[in-house]
């Protein structure tokens, strides 16, 4: 059954203009077939931000939310979403300046985002050692100094509106914006994935986005161009349409999208502990190894930690696991074959521990 939040969100879509929303394939879908698009105009990114914000704060403002990242611009614009939660409130005077409020209630609920900055701290604990745990004390850090800015510039322009602007809803919208986000170098007329200018932005829907220009449009950023959704390959009826999130280590996905993938190769990252939770060689992880494991995951459980969170880490020790045992399987075979080449010259060595 289709959630009343998506069967909003696609009459919106029909009320700006005529789109089909559609996650599942209720037909054979052919690759090269265009199966949602979006135009540049509903995009929430800087210009959107500015329009609302300045429209908001009195266009004397406009000086000081210049001098703010294109992150704050866009999260404050989000939030500002919850502060007026109808955006009808403030007609006649700009009966639009908050119009994506029904993509943003499309989304996940405030208590279901779990990267690790919306860890409980005894979760955040078991990644002690792991190179996630400082990230997560630095973004937290960075995104609590962004927050403070933009609290302490609306205090002068509104004192309730500060009361209502709190950290848990910047978080919301920096959450929303990590895992949503595509960089605005797809809005340019030849678009790449990323460039040192390119900022996050959000477009309304589903998605892994194509941009498509009219025929004859020349400026470099047309609002009546399209960011559509492509099939690369054939779907068939009842088969579900999946973004594809790019190649992201565990740490960088439970940082910022808040899950895993089971021993994922692209994992990252290093532990400060590494002999006492890895093996040293792949051939000893036992049966012991399995039950300790076990039990540290329902210890994990008994102390309140979420059983998700404790997927977690397990999947992300493993990926640290298989990363050190293939390094470890990499140098033994380059030390064999620098061995078997100096043995060719008619040198040959000698170790003390005779392993070779």
């Amino acid at each position: 059954m289709e959630p009343n939040s998506a069967a909003e969100l696609r009459r919106w879509f029909n009320v700006q203009r005529k789109f089909r929303l559609s996650a599942i394939a209720q037909y054979t879908i052919d690759v090269d077939t265009t199966i949602v698009s979006c135009p540049f105009s509903l995009a929430i990114d800087v210009e959107c931000a500015l329009y609302a914000l300045t429209a908001l704060f009195g266009k004397s403002s406009l000086v000081d939310l210049q001098s703010w990242s294109e992150r704050q611009l866009i999260c404050i614009y989000i939030c500002l979403h919850w502060i007026f939660p109808d955006s009808r409130r403030f007609v006649p005077l700009l009966p639009d300046v908050l119009r994506h409020l029904p993509y943003l209630e499309s989304l996940p609920p405030e208590d279901a985002p779990l990267t690790s900055l919306q860890f409980t701290p005894s979760e955040l604990e078991t990644f002690r050692g792991t190179n996630i745990y400082c990230a997560t004390h630095d973004r937290q850090e960075s995104w609590s100094t962004e927050w403070n800015k933009c609290r302490t510039f609306i205090h002068t322009i509104d004192a309730d509106w500060t009361e209502r602007y709190t950290w848990d809803k910047y978080l919301r919208a920096s959450t929303y914006l990590s895992t949503r986000a595509f960089p605005s170098a797809l809005l340019s007329r030849s678009p790449v994935l990323q460039t040192s200018s390119s900022y996050p932005f959000m477009i309304p829907g589903p998605v892994s986005w194509c941009t498509s220009y009219p025929e004859g449009s020349t400026e470099a950023r047309d609002d009546s161009a399209t960011i559509s959704i492509i099939s690369r390959t054939t779907m068939r009826l009842g088969e579900e349409v999946f973004n594809n999130y790019g190649l992201k280590a565990n740490d960088e996905l439970i940082l910022g999208y808040g899950f895993t993938l089971q021993q994922t190769q692209w994992a990252i990252g290093r532990l400060a502990s590494v002999r006492r939770l890895v093996a040293e060689i792949s051939d000893e992880i036992g049966y012991e190894d399995d039950l300790e494991a076990a039990q540290l995951l329902l210890e994990m459980n008994d102390a309140g930690i979420h059983p998700a969170v404790g997927l977690m880490l397990k999947h992300y020790l493993e990926g640290q696991r298989d990363i050190l045992t293939s390094l470890k399987l990499h140098f033994e075979e380059r030390q064999e074959a620098t061995v078997e080449a100096t043995r060719d010259e008619g040198i040959e060595l000698v170790f003390d521990d005779d392993s070779i």
